[in-house]
């Protein structure tokens, strides 16, 4: 099994005030700590062949803080949202991927336990989308198998994979992950750090 990420990364974040992906989180840019929830040192996690990152707005600004090894696509349409970004970034999956690995590059309390514990249900449940639980709602991160990719690749809009979670519920394996509620928006997030 060969299994992909694809963290995003495109927003503008208006709300935010200010570029999030470069916000100082424990010294280093939010982009960067996010990622490394994704990578032991250089490598990626076990469980994760390959990777990479989606960005979109300020893309300029936030590859010159980004590992010189992390691939990256721009998603020159990012403006039409999420699910829209989430769509084009399917084109450079590879063709002998198995599973996506849906991340956001905002969700800066997510560990690498908590990736790797995701990681290792695809061996019990290879044909089943595992999903973060928080919040009573599923969300990313979530992994996709193979049988999905086409719908991701249709989704357009603001609407992210959340969408297919909910048109497949039979199908999903919910992990309580209680640490994927935060993802920063605003300025005033940055305090339950």
């Amino acid at each position: 099994m060969k299994t992909e990420l694809i963290l995003l990364a495109a927003g503008q974040s208006k709300r935010f005030g200010g570029i999030k992906q470069l916000t100082d989180i424990h010294g280093q840019a939010m982009i960067c700590h996010c990622l490394s929830q994704y990578r032991q040192g250089t490598n990626w996690l076990d469980g994760i062949h390959n990777g990479f990152i989606a960005l979109g707005a300020n893309a300029a600004l936030i590859t010159e803080v980004l590992p010189k090894t992390i691939n990256q696509h721009v998603i020159k349409s990012w403006q039409e949202g999420m699910g829209h970004t989430l769509a084009q970034s399917m084109k450079f999956i590879a063709n002998d991927t198995s599973h996506v690995l849906i991340g956001l590059a905002d969700q800066v309390l997510l560990s690498q336990a908590i990736i790797e514990k995701m990681l290792d249900q695809i061996e019990q449940y290879p044909q089943h989308i595992i999903a973060a639980k928080y919040a009573n709602k599923l969300g990313a991160p979530a992994i996709f198998p193979q049988q999905y990719f086409s719908q991701l690749a249709q989704l357009s809009g603001d609407k992210g994979a959340q969408v297919l979670l909910m048109k497949n519920l039979k199908n999903v394996i919910s992990m309580p992950i209680p640490q994927a509620a935060l993802d920063i928006d605003t300025r005033q997030d940055l305090k339950f750090i």
